[in-house]
């Protein structure tokens, strides 16, 4: 199925004027680019307030007639496609292709710089907040410096120092009650109590000697007793078989003495004896009443005679043990004075160096406790000067999160921008992220370098494209048309191209000729 040439011919005409349509679009977006570098310059060139060698309006007429050339050359693409198809030469086919292509390319920037632009501008609102977000991070971080700077100490090093501080007192007071303990110490462990064992052992022998001193005075008296009962008992012959049971008590008795005596102590001694010596004598006196009673006057005149020699040997013998053992007693007395003076001594000692000690404990703990009233005046001190400082601080921290409040709300705005922008949303399709907000700039350059260059790339060779068409339509009328004539006709044509031909191309001959002559 073919298409008439009349729809052939409409349609061509349409894609032809379509293609320049597209061209004259395309020089009006680099008029316009042109005219808003212009404006830049300007712009610039006032904030700048310069004097330039040829005024004001030279480096806006540099800045925008590039572009203006750049969009009147984009005209030519389509006389450009029309020598393209027309010549049947391969270098100039391939020369024209050429330039085409280089005029396709040069539509691609001007389209690519369009987009760019555009995308700039939409994201001129959010550069501009996320340039006030610095600003708010360059103010906090201004006021925290400041905030270091008034904080030099916290309430946490206040409380180090302050224990320190305390620890140090409590340390020199624990060495100091240390020495003073080990000092007291060593003067009571220095205290002599050897004397104690010298003294005892002293007395112990003194008692010793008294003991044999009234082990012989029993037995001197015991014999001369003996002796006195053999010659009381020799005159006593019916009364001998009580006399002799009397005589075995006594005999038991003073046996039992000597054993109470032996078992007892010095201060039990003393009493033993005197009771024995009373049931001793009881009993001497039952013997002598019984041997009274029996005897005759003879016996009795001898026996006062025997009595009174006993009494007499008894009493010499009293004497001369009681003197013994009273130089014993005193001497036992005299130790244990010695035992009593030097103890006392040493506890006097021992109180004076107790009592010293106490002072010297009382006196450090006044020190202690004057110390730990200055430190407490002087952390008084640093807790008014901290409580100054926290309300600086607290001030500054104010401040700050006002701006971090501020900051939160432009990050907002941000998110809201970014959000409604197309390109950050694309970016986030293709690299997977959750939000359009945790897109990074890369990112989105990628994108909109592949959307943008391949809508730049398909504008930039539209018109192209659509004058080929038209051309291409253009030339197969033209070839049906021919086809249709006679061949008079066709020759007479071809004649007058020729003629034309020549005729267009004897001024160029004539113009080069004249050239290379001049040259």
């Amino acid at each position: 199925m073919t298409f008439s040439d009349k729809y052939k011919g409409r349609y061509a005409n349409f894609l032809i004027g379509l293609a320049w349509t597209v061209e004259i679009i395309a020089v009006l977006i680099g008029l316009t680019i042109a005219i808003v570098v212009s404006t830049s310059a300007s712009e610039s060139l006032n904030s700048q307030e310069t004097t330039h060698l040829f005024g004001s309006s030279a480096p806006i007429l540099v800045a925008g007639l590039p572009f203006l050339l750049v969009a009147v050359v984009e005209l030519c693409k389509i006389p450009l496609t029309f020598a393209f198809m027309a010549v049947k030469n391969v270098f100039w086919r391939g020369l024209f292709l050429f330039f085409v292509a280089f005029l396709c390319l040069i539509t691609f920037e001007t389209m690519l710089n369009g987009f760019e632009r555009n995308f700039s501008n939409l994201n001129y609102a959010i550069d501009t907040r996320k340039n006030n977000i610095e600003n708010i991070d360059a103010e906090i971080e201004l006021l925290n410096r400041r905030a270091d700077r008034l904080q030099v100490f916290t309430a946490d090093d206040l409380a180090r120092e302050t224990e320190a501080l305390q620890l140090d007192i409590d340390e020199q007071y624990r060495t100091s009650v240390n020495r003073i303990n080990s000092e007291t110490e060593a003067v009571i462990s220095g205290i002599d109590y050897d004397y104690q064992e010298t003294l005892d052992a002293e007395v112990l022998g003194l008692m010793e000697r008294r003991d044999s001193y009234y082990n012989n005075w029993n037995t001197e008296r015991q014999q001369i007793e003996d002796r006195f009962s053999e010659l009381l008992l020799g005159n006593l012959s019916d009364s001998r078989n009580e006399r002799q049971r009397l005589l075995q008590e006594l005999e038991a008795l003073k046996q039992e003495m000597n054993q109470a005596l032996v078992a007892a102590n010095f201060f039990t001694r003393t009493t033993i004896d005197n009771k024995y010596r009373r049931l001793i004598a009881a009993k001497n006196q039952q013997i002598d009443q019984i041997t009274t009673g029996y005897l005759g006057g003879d016996a009795l005149t001898k026996q006062a005679t025997m009595e009174e020699q006993l009494k007499q040997q008894l009493s010499f013998a009293n004497s001369k043990y009681e003197g013994r053992i009273s130089e014993i007693n005193q001497r036992i007395e005299d130790k244990k004075q010695s035992i009593i003076d030097q103890d006392d001594a040493n506890a006097r000692l021992q109180s004076d160096v107790l009592a010293n000690a106490d002072r010297s404990r009382a006196s450090f703990l006044s020190i202690k406790l004057n110390q730990e009233g200055e430190l407490a005046q002087y952390t008084e001190g640093k807790q008014a000067e901290l409580d100054a400082i926290s309300g600086q601080v607290n001030e500054l921290e104010d401040a700050v999160f006002l701006l971090q409040n501020d900051q939160r709300n432009v990050q907002a705005e941000i998110n809201h921008m970014i959000n409604q922008n197309q390109v950050y949303r694309l970016a986030m399709y293709a690299f997977g992220k959750e939000s359009p907000t945790d897109v990074d700039r890369q990112m989105v350059g990628i994108v909109a370098l592949i959307w943008f260059g391949s809508l730049a790339l398909i504008a930039s060779v539209t018109g192209v494209m659509l004058c080929l068409a038209g051309f291409y339509l253009k030339r197969e009328l033209m070839r049906a048309a021919e086809a249709a004539e006679p061949p008079e006709a066709t020759e007479q044509a071809a004649t007058e191209r020729v003629k034309t031909v020549t005729d267009e191309q004897e001024p160029e001959e004539r113009k080069t000729r004249e050239v290379v002559e001049y040259s």
